[in-house]
């Protein structure tokens, strides 16, 4: 089982931690080694949910600060380009302690930057002064890594477990003053501010979690490359998806942060001989918030899709637009990841519904298969081939998990065991044309949010190998 990274290639919500805590299964089934799951980049915007077996009943789990290995009980890591809430990693660490006895090691950059509750106001301030909104989910992120770029306001975890924080958290804030003054008038819950009482407020809300979290300080890089060495398994979660990407996504409604695989390894100090890198592509696009996606469903696929699949944000709750398959960002997506393999997902979601796909642009008369830095100049050409399968009979509302579960885990079940054999025509088709276009093999197509419920394209895998000699 070779160490991976593994990110999205859309907008987010592909399902990336269902996918990933298959992945830390099948490692430790592989060799009874440490698994390691690192976040390496993004914040509490993204909200990654997964559906673990407990008890015979689905439990389902999302966490936003901490690596998804909370449920697995692996080792977990946070990376320095991680914008890091600490109040919110302890919660979902001890949620993680009483739903799953969690008690492996943590380990926690001293490089990785702490996002404070100070960000999410001014985060909300710049929102409610745009003309033009961002539709950001007003976690922070932004001024957060606009401190991490000024360097002076950025504040450190070793400086947050260190002795000089106080110190440290009034310079910063004493920069910050004008800024959360003039919250005062747009944001209500702020409206009591006064910079000394916020700052005892701040420091009385940190000071037991900075005592908590003290003892997990490394240079993570080496210990990193320390369990490599030891034969561990390693692996590196994204956040969000390659399409928010700060520099290669649809600018302005990107996220602020470096999503693409390479970049993450290089911030773990990781080598990329050493690692499968795997996209999570989930078979229709969705977006939330502000942003354009070519493949906008406006008709009668897009909003049954939208309401049966609960296709509705982790994070904030808000209701996700939803496209036609755009073959020309999956291609976009694995050309900048530098991919391995691709997992589909959501395929029973759009069982017994026509699927086009869109395998061009139009763009100034011209067909054109390449992303643009604008998209709303690209008109989507949709190949004359549609595709329909169908899984089962039963249930198509699948909005809630945890309630299909109980009529559709033995069908899930019976598809797994027959493996690629068992792929309904329609969706092995769309598969081969997949990827024949996007030139990366799919090596699983996700039928259910539960572990296990993945089909499996290939039997084996061998560490260091390249991409055509998956069999």
């Amino acid at each position: 089982m070779p160490n991976s990274i593994v990110v999205g290639m859309l907008w987010g919500d592909e399902g990336k931690a269902k996918i990933l805590d298959e992945l830390v299964q099948e490692a430790k089934e592989d060799n009874n080694q440490k698994v390691w799951v690192v976040r390496f980049q993004g914040g509490p915007n993204a909200g990654h949910t997964m559906c673990v077996r407990k008890d015979d009943e689905l439990v389902k789990f999302v966490t936003h600060a901490a690596p998804s290995g909370l449920t697995s009980n692996s080792e977990i890591a946070i990376g320095p380009h991680t914008a890091f809430d600490t109040e919110k990693f302890m919660k979902e660490l001890n949620e993680a302690r009483e739903l799953f006895n969690y008690d492996a090691g943590i380990h926690i950059s001293e490089r990785v930057g702490i996002l404070f509750d100070y960000h999410r106001i001014i985060d909300g301030l710049q929102e409610a002064k745009r003309k033009n909104k961002v539709g950001t989910t007003k976690s922070g992120i932004g001024p957060f890594y606009m401190d991490n770029a000024n360097r002076a306001t950025r504040i450190t975890f070793a400086d947050y477990v260190g002795d000089n924080f106080h110190d440290k958290l009034k310079e910063v804030l004493k920069q910050k003053n004008k800024d959360l003054e003039e919250a005062k008038s747009l944001i209500p819950e702020f409206e009591d501010y006064s910079l000394s009482n916020y700052i005892e407020k701040l420091i009385a809300v940190h000071n037991p979690i900075r005592e908590e979290l003290k003892e997990f300080v490394c240079r993570l890089e080496y210990r990193l490359r320390e369990a490599l060495e030891n034969g561990e398994n390693i692996i590196g979660e994204g956040a969000q998806g390659t399409m928010l990407h700060v520099n290669m996504g649809t600018i302005p409604d990107v996220s602020s942060s470096h999503l693409l695989a390479p970049e993450g390894l290089a911030s773990l100090g990781l080598p990329r001989r050493a690692f499968k890198i795997y996209g999570i592509e989930k078979i229709y696009p969705t977006r939330v918030g502000n942003g354009f996606m070519p493949t906008l469903a406006e008709d009668e696929f897009g909003v049954e899709t939208q309401k049966n699949s609960g296709e509705a944000g982790a994070t904030t709750g808000r209701k996700r637009r939803v496209g036609y398959p755009d073959w020309v960002i999956s291609k976009y997506a694995a050309m900048l990841n530098d991919l391995d393999g691709i997992y589909l997902t959501r395929a029973d979601c759009v069982q017994d519904k026509d699927l086009k796909v869109c395998t061009a642009y139009e763009i100034d008369g011209q067909e054109i298969a390449e992303v643009p830095l604008k998209l709303e100049i690209a008109k989507p050409f949709y190949s004359d081939k549609t595709y329909r399968w169908h899984l089962w009979d039963g249930t198509k509302d699948l909005s809630d998990p945890l309630k299909a579960d109980k009529e559709l885990a033995e069908k899930r079940k019976s598809l797994v065991e027959a493996g690629r054999d068992g792929l309904p025509e329609g969706l092995r088709e769309f598969v081969e044309n997949h990827d024949e276009y996007v030139r990366v093999p799919t090596i699983g197509v996700s039928i259910g949010p539960a572990r296990g419920e993945t089909i499996k394209l290939y039997k084996k895998y061998r560490p260091l190998i390249q991409r055509e000699e998956f069999v």
